[in-house]
């Protein structure tokens, strides 16, 4: 999905009458959609796969292939740029249309934390320049985890966006 998709998801349930954006009011879909647009911050993970080429090398192995990082320092501050970028993603929109309110702070930080997420569950990502130490299960099951949070709080955020008076701070 996408960040700025989900800032605009947001904005749109806001300025409609409550409990009518996920049927007959703009945006008409179920706020599962928010919360899907929020954990895949395809912006950045689009970036992130882009980048990553450039940072590691894959070599043939007995085994199969190998993935090793070439660049650490660039990966590690890739990683903090990307989850700056994420941040910036959701918050600009909402600021630029006067929108920003309280839970703003919640929703601008699930695309980061998603972001996260994803590069925890994958191999040789910019997540392992930061934290190379972290063995794959720990890695695994705190991605798994915190990802099933972040869906149960982007929908509760959804459905607090959907019962909002119009116009109320």
């Amino acid at each position: 999905m996408s960040t700025l998709v989900y800032a605009t998801l947001t904005s749109t349930r806001e300025k409609e009458p409550p409990n009518t954006t996920t049927t007959e009011s703009p945006p008409g879909v179920k706020t599962y959609v928010d919360a899907l647009a929020a954990l895949v911050p395809m912006e950045v993970l689009t970036l992130h796969g882009l980048i990553l080429p450039l940072t590691t090398k894959t070599t043939q192995t007995t085994n199969g292939n190998s993935v090793g990082i070439t660049e650490p320092v660039t990966l590690f501050w890739v990683f903090f740029v990307l989850l700056a970028i994420s941040i910036g993603l959701y918050v600009i929109p909402r600021i630029q249309n006067g929108k920003w309110d309280r839970l703003d702070y919640l929703r601008a930080a699930i695309p980061p934390l998603a972001f996260i997420g994803w590069t925890m569950l994958q191999k040789a990502t910019a997540f392992d320049a930061v934290w190379p130490s972290l063995g794959e299960v720990p890695r695994t099951v705190v991605a798994l985890i915190g990802g099933f949070i972040l869906g149960v709080v982007a929908t509760k955020l959804a459905y607090k966006a959907d019962q909002k008076v119009p116009g109320s701070g």
